[in-house]
Parts: C-alpha cells; structure tokens; sequence
C-alpha cells in the first residue's frame, strides 16, 4: 500500500520545486513576449512606416486576428485535453512548436513587394499564422503547465510569481529597447532592420521555449480521472459548473476591458492632453516598475492571509490609483505617481491570478469529476482576447464618431473630451467591478477540502 505521503508526492501534491525549474518556467513567458510584444506592439510601426501601408486597413486586420485568437484559444484547449503524449499534456507543444513559431516570426517582417493588395493578403495570412494560430497553439499548453507542475497551492503562487516576474522584465525591455536596437540595425523606415531583429527574437524567443519544455516536469497524474475523450460541448457545459473559475473570468474581463479603454487612448491622451506623446509610454513603463519590485513580497502575503485577500486588496489599490487622475488630469508628474500607485496594486493581482486559475481546475475536478486544464485555462484567456478586442476598438470608435482627426492641427472639443473620459473615468466601472467578483471568491478556504477529497478518491481509485 503507497503511503499518503508518497500519493501526495505522484500527484504533484508536495514536490518541491527548484529555483532553476522555476525560472526555466518563467522564461517561457519571456518568451512569448518576445513574439508577442514584437508582433502586436511593434509590428503596426513596420506595417506603417517602413512599409507604407494604410493603417485603418492594418487596424482592420488585427481586430479579426483577436476575435478569431479567442475563439482558437477555446478550440486549441479542447484539442490539448485530448492530446497526451510521453511527456504529459502541455509540454510537448513547446517541443512541437518552439522552432515553427520562431520561423512564423520572422515571415511576418519578409512582407514581398507585390503590390498593396498582395501585401495586404500576405499581411492577413503571416500575421494570423503567428498570433492566431501559433502563438495560441504554444501559449494555452504553456499557461495550462501551472497546474500540472504542482497542486500544492504555495508552490503554484511562487511559480506564477517567476513566471509574471520574468514577463513583466521582458515586456519592460521589449518595450524599451526594441526601436534602438532596430534604429541600430540601419533605421526603423528599413525593412532590412527589422527582418534582423526578428530573427534575433526569434532565436532567443525558440531558444527559452525549448529551455522551459527540457528542464519542467508535469507532476499531476490524475490517472483515475476520466477515461473517455470530453466532447467539447460537454467539457464547455463543466466549465459552466465551475462557479469560481466564472468569477476568475469575470475578473479577468474586466481588467482587460479597463486597461484596453485608457490604454487604446493612452498615446492621444499624452499628445492632446499633456502636450508630449512620449509620455505615454514612459507612464506605461512607470507602472511596471512597482509591479517588479513588490512582486516577491506576493507569496509571503498570499501564504500567510489568502491569494484572494491579496488581490482584494490590489484591485482596491489600482482602483484609488485611477480616481486620482482625476484629481489633477493635465499633469504629467501627478499621472506617473498615479501610475505608480496602480502599479502597486496590480503586482498583486498579476501575482496571484495564474495561480488561482489553476486553483480552479481541481475544484472544477472534485466538484464534477472530470479535469478539463487545456479548456478551462483557454476559455479564460478568450474572454480577456475578447474584452481587449473589443475595449481597444471602441476607444478608437468613440474618438473617431468624436471627430478625431489625425493630420489635424487641432482637435475638435468633442474629441478631446471623448480621449478625457475613456482615458480618466472609462476604466472605473470595470475597476469597481473587480473587487466585487473577488469578495464571491471563497475558494482559498476550501481548497484544503477539495484536495484532500480528490486525494482519497485517486487513492481508492476513483
């Protein structure tokens, strides 16, 4: 008979887990964002002003690619729950796709001279390849990996810490340093410059996912567990069943539409308003800071008062960050403190809410009996695809229904309210919204039943 410790341990259940794994983990994130951030945040620049092609069509082709990119997101978690290979359920697409995503990267920037309407269509083809197939086809598996390191709920927080910790550098260094080191490359208006980049992204980018599929370990075994293939249409109605992985969605849409909201008008904003538009991204940066530095301090406190009260209570520190925009709108210094203060709050929820994803997935297990990683953790990154889509094309609706032009000198005063409210007042509805999902959240107190409920049913065989 296997003792309960030794069950514990072959179901991930008290494995500890090493500081190297740890980081090889988090520099899966690094990786995405290596494509990621090139290929969302920079790749509009390229399409623009190295290439010449009209924007409005660009826009046109990114928002199908985020709609589409939520719903491949619930249909490549469907096919992850039924593919299992040697090496488990989500560490094998790493291995699959480290190299195609790398090579998909790099044929976003090869744009040949074929004319508009060829580069359009090559646009529309390159451009989906890489986020709304590859990208979601690595990064669902990758996200999904929490759960089967560990399901000791300490270790999952210290994994997603490494993990956010590691990602929001990435996207902090991306952000910063990638025009300098195109405009070192031969200039940002040359397509040779960035076509470099890409392939140095890229490499690194294949690189770390290789690293974090070769030195993790899926640890949870839930062998008992379903024997038969969920057909999507049943495995979709349990995550319906699973009340707190709802209110994690509900959680997750709101942020996104909030940030996509003052976001989407983030550089209009700075420009007509402050009167500078780097700021934007400067503002953007600040807040990323206090995200990295109180970050490891999430772990303690989560151990020691609950992921959901940490949250709780980040969420409320973001919000008072935003009302305080308010309070003195047109100075630069004031949002950057502003910022700080959000960024504060947010190293708290960013820090835990991996984690109570993954959380989920075994309450979603013990109360209908069916464990369903690959679709649950999907469907929760559709609704924030889907809220971003969505948050980012209304701002720009709204500005442009507002009379917003572009080439123009000055801006109509409809316009520049328009920019105002969804910028300062647009996010706090959702902001509020937030701590309100939080307070249903009652799972960090039952999860010790859940788990040792489904340790004596996989013990029994069950």
């Amino acid at each position: 008979m296997v003792g309960k410790a030794a069950e514990a341990k072959l179901s991930g259940q008290t494995e500890k887990i090493g500081v190297f794994e740890k980081v090889a983990y988090g520099g899966g994130d690094l990786a995405s964002n290596l494509i990621l951030v090139l290929t969302s945040t920079f790749v509009t620049f390229f399409y623009t002003d190295a290439l010449g092609l009209n924007a409005a069509i660009i826009g046109s082709i990114m928002m199908f690619s985020r709609l589409a990119d939520g719903f491949t997101d619930i249909f490549m978690g469907y096919v992850m729950d039924r593919v299992k290979t040697k090496y488990g359920k989500a560490r094998h697409w790493m291995l699959w796709l480290a190299v195609p995503i790398g090579i998909a990267c790099v044929l976003v920037f090869l744009v040949p001279n074929t004319g508009d309407l060829g580069k359009y269509i090559y646009v529309a083809i390159t451009y989906n390849l890489v986020t709304t197939f590859l990208y979601t086809m690595i990064n669902i598996p990758y996200g999904a990996l929490t759960s089967l390191m560990s399901r000791d709920q300490g270790q999952r927080t210290v994994i997603n810490i490494f993990r956010m910790f590691m990602a929001q550098c990435g996207s902090l260094l991306i952000n910063a340093f990638t025009l300098p080191f195109v405009n070192a490359m031969g200039g940002s208006n040359q397509q040779k410059s960035w076509i470099l980049v890409s392939i140095i992204y890229a490499v690194a980018a294949a690189a770390l996912f290789l690293l974090c599929f070769a030195k993790t370990k899926e640890r949870v075994r839930v062998s008992s567990v379903q024997k038969e293939n969920i057909s999507f249409v049943k495995g979709f109605k349990l995550l319906l069943k699973n009340n707190y992985w709802l209110i994690i969605v509900g959680i997750w849409v709101c942020t996104a539409l909030g940030m996509s909201l003052g976001m989407g008008v983030g550089t209009y904003y700075a420009k007509w308003i402050l009167g500078n538009e780097n700021l934007a991204g400067f503002i953007t940066a600040v807040s990323i800071v206090p995200v990295l530095v109180c970050m490891p301090a999430v772990a303690p406190l989560s151990k020691k008062y609950g992921k959901r009260d940490v949250a709780l209570v980040g969420s409320i520190i973001s919000l008072v960050g935003q009302v305080l925009m308010l309070m003195n709108p047109t100075s630069g210094g004031w949002l950057i403190a502003c910022s700080l203060i959000k960024g504060v709050g947010n190293a708290a929820l960013t820090g835990t809410l991996f984690a109570m994803v993954a959380d989920t997935i075994e309450y979603g297990q013990w109360k209908t009996g069916t464990r369903v990683e690959g679709m649950l953790y999907s469907s929760t990154t559709f609704g924030a695809k889907i809220g971003a889509g969505v948050g980012g094309a209304v701002a720009l609706a709204i500005i442009g229904a507002a009379g917003y032009n572009g080439l123009a000198a000055v801006q109509p005063e409809t316009a520049i309210a328009a920019i105002k409210n969804l910028y300062l007042a647009a996010p706090i509805p959702f902001m509020l919204a937030i701590p309100v999902f939080y307070y249903f959240y009652k799972l960090d107190k039952l999860y010790p039943t859940v788990m040792a409920d489904l340790q004596k049913r996989e013990t029994e065989g069950k």
